[in-house]
């Protein structure tokens, strides 16, 4: 009977199992209801402190944590020339450097034993003061945290370290190919500006510590402050408790300094950076727009289907896929606040195929331009910017800065609330239109790093000199450590 009892169950689960699998839908026929998430309101965590400080705060008990950041309207646009560097020197003594009742490595011994994490950064506009503190330590952490913030003292020990090692990273500011490349591109599309400044051996050695100082004062005061705050706190008082702070921080009137947007009309054509190396290294393009621009939505979609799709892009499937030229391929809108970002195709190949890889790009270039894109294309952009959102809000501290950043910019506060109804408007003939408006032949530069001889003599597939891309322009490299042309 036990036999026949096992026998009997082996059929039945036998059975049972084939019709389970039977029933199993191949990948592509399976559906999903469609992801429901609405963004949170702005303006629901959004308070005004004193001293003018606004903030953008959540509570988050989910785990025993508090993230707090200072996001201050400051960054390297607003160092003058002859400081340039400065920036850097600020991000590496802020806290290094001490504050008037604590050595820096005080701060760090004592964040150290909190498990803590404390850090500042400077950028091209903001600069960002972060801390991470068990919530149990909020007390002490908000102590070192504003004590950092209101009154660094940037030792003269620390700011002579900090010196040191950005003219030793100067030295070698030359050796990566693609940091020349990026770094020479703004150079040539934006000309001589602050956005293009670099350190020089000189900038780095003249800034002093009083330098610091004063552009800390003029900087770091209450309403040129945002904080974003999230984690395991009462949010009343986490409010106070900052008030108790703030309210002794002297207060002034923001004042920046005038930053012109008039950039170089730069002639069209091949612009060539010799390097002895085995690839080149290429950009392909002009000045962008700004991300206030109406058609930002537009120029994203078209993009992802030119360059900015990963393997589901054009270039990226022409170039590395079906001529297998290049590892990394593809294009790019950058943007930055304030001011038109640039557009570029960009390719690293072996340098035979540079011409080729650079013809192809420009085909592709051309090909959005002149016709509508596929219905496929358009849903499969749509979708990953759609299916991406929620990245905007990834994380309780994300979410604020996300707000904070909002604010600071003067975008609208609703940018959230509107963002897919604007990805989902653009169709195909948008696609189109805005290819044709800020994809420009008749602006395009060509800036290639690499070695002249081997990239000039081309392949099969694109045979002859460069200059059939365009006039060559020969570019002389700078030397990092003075600013001037290498000889």
């Amino acid at each position: 009977m036990r036999k026949r009892s096992f026998g009997l169950g082996f059929i039945l689960a036998f059975i049972l199992a084939s019709t389970v699998f039977s029933q199993v839908k191949r990948p592509e026929e399976l559906t999903f209801p469609p992801l429901k998430f609405e963004p949170p309101e702005p303006r629901s965590f959004r308070h005004n402190l004193a001293q003018g400080m606004r903030a953008y705060i959540q509570e988050d008990r989910t785990l025993p944590l508090v993230n707090l950041q200072a996001i201050i309207h400051f960054g390297d646009i607003y160092v003058s020339k002859d400081k340039a560097g400065l920036g850097n020197l600020m991000a590496q003594t802020l806290i290094k450097g001490g504050t008037k009742t604590r050595e820096g490595s005080q701060i760090e011994d004592r964040l150290d034993f909190l498990g803590a994490s404390l850090n500042f950064s400077v950028a091209e506009r903001t600069a960002t003061l972060s801390l991470s503190i068990l919530s149990k330590d909020l007390e002490e952490g908000l102590d070192l945290f504003f004590d950092v913030l209101m009154n660094p003292e940037f030792r003269e020990d620390s700011l002579k370290i900090a010196k040191g090692r950005m003219i030793e990273q100067l030295k070698t500011a030359n050796d990566a190919p693609s940091a020349v490349l990026s770094r020479e591109y703004e150079r040539l599309l934006y000309g001589e500006h602050p956005l293009t400044y670099q350190p020089t051996k000189a900038s780095i050695e003249g800034i002093s510590r009083e330098d610091l100082k004063a552009y800390h004062r003029k900087y770091f005061f209450p309403r040129n402050i945002i904080l974003a705050a999230a984690g395991d706190f009462n949010k009343k008082t986490l409010i106070a408790r900052i008030n108790q702070y703030v309210s002794k921080w002297r207060n002034q009137t923001a004042s920046f300094p005038a930053i012109p947007k008039n950039f170089p009309e730069v002639e069209p054509g091949v612009y060539f950076i010799q390097k002895k190396i085995n690839q080149g290294y290429v950009s392909i393009g002009h000045l962008g727009l700004e991300d206030t621009n109406p058609d930002y939505f537009a120029v994203q979609v078209m993009n992802f289907i030119l360059g900015g799709g990963s393997f589901t892009s054009r270039i990226t499937s022409k170039v590395r896929s079906d001529e297998g030229l290049a590892y990394n391929t593809g294009s790019r809108f950058t943007y930055r606040w304030g001011f038109p970002g640039t557009f570029s195709g960009y390719v690293q190949t072996k340098s035979s195929t540079v011409g080729y890889a650079i013809s192809l790009i420009l085909k592709e270039f051309e090909r959005i331009r002149q016709e509508l894109v596929t219905d496929e294309e358009l849903e499969t952009a749509i979708n990953y910017y759609l299916e991406s959102f929620s990245e905007f809000f990834s994380s309780p501290i994300t979410t604020m800065r996300n707000f904070a950043l909002l604010e600071l910019q003067g975008k609208p506060l609703d940018y959230y609330k509107t963002y897919r109804d604007n990805i989902r408007r653009v169709t195909k003939e948008k696609v189109l239109e805005v290819a044709k408006k800020y994809i420009r032949p008749d602006k395009m530069v060509i800036m290639i790093v690499g070695d002249w001889e081997p990239c000039n003599q081309g392949d099969p597939k694109f045979p002859g000199p460069l200059s059939k891309l365009g006039k060559v322009n020969q570019l002389t490299l700078r030397d990092p450590l003075t600013g001037e042309p290498l000889k």
